[in-house]
């Protein structure tokens, strides 16, 4: 294993930001005892590579590197059934003193991301799990058993129970009403039925609101007041301010206009991920220009993928309040002659990613990638990691709140790109949160 004693030298830094050279961070990282072979034979054996999580369970520990458990925790709420799905992977041999690292996706997508790349190879978590216990979250309806076959994005019946088809009706039903709330209620949930000890939530994009909402929850003492970032997004009151501080919230507010209702999905393409720049030089998968690259990513993900995201969550989590008048009537439009189902309650959960608890914190770390458009900007103020940084120590006086550039040309999707590099550098951000 190759170690870089520069990541905990930078992290130690009292500095709005340090940065990780490149030539450092392709050095960093540890190989995987069977190289990850017995997992890319599994996937590559699954059509569309949407192999079964519970033939992790069969595969030999020794080969691996840890042990693999599949959890689906069904829970209520809004009157309504949901399952909340986690891989869980139990180091062979931990290091010690290290908490649980709870992984949640961003928008789009699930567990397989941060377990294997587009090609079936060792993604993120596999590294992470020969040092430290981890578990990969996928929130309701972004996992479905032999994933998605619908070619329209948008026609796709997300798994919200697993086992149990859905018509398009009830789906249309649980769209309008996927809100942040019912999300981190079910993180919780599994959280404490699969999980002890200490622990820490690391949410991917839109999932990184979810450590916030989380903070002031049952979880609180087993998180203690620690936070760890990896191109994560939230809270949306900052986004707020920082639209609103740089001049961008009107055309938010327009693009926002333009989504559907809250009771369909929003289908994302490859000119999307264009667009948002999320395609990089590094990515695992070939092709003559930047769309090549992100079509060739599609059709390589596009059974186990979701491919959409919910309106609402989506809403919530940039923190549209201008909106909020629209999504109240198309909630409740949606719900018109369910008895099951109080609008009441589900509006009364509106926005909750504008009020998370922002005190309290002990120590946090973000690492961000040097092409991780919006959450890094080549003028480091403008960022979002930088300024919720800021944010966080106007209201954690005196608390060590750390920004780690990685100065190589990753992207939003830098543990597709550089997985194993990527786990050394949170590998140690986990132990400098946890030195005091």
């Amino acid at each position: 294993m190759l170690t870089a004693q520069q990541v905990p030298d930078l992290l130690a830094q009292d500095r709005t930001h340090t940065v990780l050279p490149a030539h450092t961070f392709e050095t960093l990282g540890w190989d995987l005892p069977d190289g990850g072979r017995a997992v890319k034979a599994i996937a590559d054996a699954a059509p569309g590579g949407a192999f079964d999580p519970r033939q992790l369970e069969k595969a030999r520990p020794a080969d691996l590197g840890y042990s693999a458990r599949w959890h689906v925790v069904r829970y209520r709420y809004y009157g309504l059934d949901w399952d909340i799905t986690g891989l869980q992977l139990t180091p062979n041999k931990a290091d010690p003193g290290l908490p649980t690292l709870a992984i949640v996706h961003g928008g789009s997508a699930n567990w397989y991301e941060f377990f294997v790349d587009p090609l079936n190879r060792a993604g993120l978590a596999q590294y992470l799990a020969q040092r430290l216990p981890v578990v990969l979250i996928t929130i309701p309806g972004n996992y479905a058993d032999g994933g998605w076959t619908e070619p329209n994005f948008a026609e796709r019946v997300p798994g919200y129970v697993l086992g149990q088809p859905l018509s398009r009706e009830d789906a249309r039903v649980r769209h309008g009403v996927f809100t942040f709330r019912l999300i981190a209620d079910g993180v919780r949930r599994l959280l404490e039925q699969t999980t002890t000890g200490p622990l820490l939530i690391l949410g991917h994009s839109t999932g990184g609101e979810l450590q916030f909402l989380l903070h002031e929850s049952s979880l609180k003492p087993r998180l203690n007041g620690r936070s760890i970032g990896w191109g994560t997004g939230g809270p949306a009151l900052i986004t707020k301010a920082i639209d609103e501080e740089f001049g961008e919230r009107a055309d938010a507010i327009a693009q926002y206009a333009r989504y559907p209702r809250v009771d369909r999905l929003r289908p994302r393409d490859p000119a999307g991920y264009i667009s948002s720049r999320y395609v990089g030089p590094l990515n695992p998968l070939p092709g003559a220009s930047p769309l090549a690259v992100a079509q060739a990513w599609f059709a390589a993900e596009n059974r186990r993928r979701p491919q959409f995201k919910q309106v609402l969550q989506d809403m919530e989590h940039q923190g549209m309040v201008e909106h909020r008048v629209r999504l109240e009537t198309e909630i409740r439009e949606t719900l018109r002659g369910r008895r099951d189902v109080n609008a009441d309650e589900v509006i009364r959960d509106l926005f909750s990613t504008m009020s998370p608890p922002l005190t309290g914190y002990r120590r946090m770390a973000w690492v961000v990638g040097k092409l991780d458009n919006g959450h890094w900007d080549e003028r480091p103020e403008k960022a979002r990691e930088w300024k919720m940084a800021e944010r966080f120590r106007k209201e954690n006086p005196g608390a060590p709140i750390r920004v780690l550039l990685v100065d190589a040309p990753v992207t939003h999707y830098g543990h597709i790109e550089r997985p194993k590099a990527l786990a050394s550098v949170l590998l140690d951000a986990i132990r400098w949160l946890g030195s005091a």
